[in-house]
């Protein structure tokens, strides 16, 4: 590849992973408790109810598991730096 276009590539690969690493993905939605006494303690204020120790479990666990579209990000983050390098430090080939 020509140093030109391992440069475009670079970019790319830095914006795709910027871009992954601030998007936010959208969380399970809250669930009301159909028995209003085994609840999680907590209320959805937007259906003002209060929501299920099993929806609150799935949404807790979204929120502190591990944010797989961050990890991708940094990975093509870092891919793009050690592509732009290669294209700033490589020598061109001469014919010998």
């Amino acid at each position: 590849m020509t140093k030109p276009m391992l440069f475009v590539v670079a970019a790319l690969l830095l914006v795709l992973g910027v871009g992954l690493m601030v998007w936010e993905p959208a969380g399970p939605e809250a669930e009301c408790a159909k028995d209003s006494g085994k609840t999680s303690g907590f209320v959805d204020e937007e259906k003002n109810c209060p929501i299920s120790i099993e929806s609150y479990e799935r949404i807790r666990e979204a929120e502190t598991g591990p944010q797989w579209d961050n990890i991708g990000g940094l990975v093509l983050a870092v891919g793009g730096v050690t592509t732009a390098a290669v294209a700033a430090f490589r020598k061109t080939r001469t014919a010998s």
